[in-house]
């Protein structure tokens, strides 16, 4: 069924085929086998002008000295409370306790605020949304109606040259307006 071949990786961009039969091959041929190491998949790879950049974004951040973290042998069982506990084993004390029970108010104060702040925020976000897309569609309602009208008025305005530039017609004179001055 499966044809067994030997691919050669070449980097730089890859080829952009239609073929059916490649990715066939690789379902078939990938069943059973471990872990992938290598393997050149078809398909249509990501265009880029330059190979190197993706390669020199990782080495920028190697500067920064290893994080080392100090940890004291604590038990499984015991929870992060463990260390507000005393060394004797017995239980915290009195301010241990209102320290605990105020600090864990305070932080469930601030993920109120905090959900109660991002919510009106994103109804906010929605409704201006909602009004910027009505504002558009009406932005684009009028300058249709706009060019519809410039349209029209040269289309007009094409008719009244015709007609006053045709010697054929004769002169018509309009009686004046009451209103309007009289020519001089």
């Amino acid at each position: 069924m499966a044809r067994a071949r030997q691919d050669t990786v070449v980097p730089g961009e890859a080829e952009e085929t239609d073929d059916d039969d490649d990715e066939e091959e690789l379902y078939l041929s990938s069943v059973g086998a471990g872990a992938p190491a290598g393997l050149q998949v078809p398909g249509e790879a990501e265009e880029t002008d330059s190979e190197g950049e993706a390669r020199e974004a990782l080495p920028a951040r190697c500067h920064l000295p290893p994080l080392v973290v100090l940890r004291e042998a604590v038990a499984e069982e015991e929870g992060p409370v463990a260390a507000f506990q005393s060394p004797a084993g017995r239980c915290p004390s009195l301010l241990q306790q209102k320290l605990l029970e105020s600090n864990d108010r305070l932080g469930h104060d601030v993920r109120a605020a905090l959900s109660r702040l991002y919510r009106t925020a994103s109804h906010d976000i929605g409704g201006l949304s909602a009004q910027l897309g009505s504002a558009q569609g009406a932005v684009l309602g009028a300058a249709h109606s706009i060019r519809l009208a410039r349209g029209d008025l040269r289309a007009v305005a094409e008719q009244i040259d015709i007609i006053t530039s045709c010697g054929l017609l004769p002169d018509i004179r309009l009686p004046p307006h009451p209103d309007a001055p009289d020519p001089p």
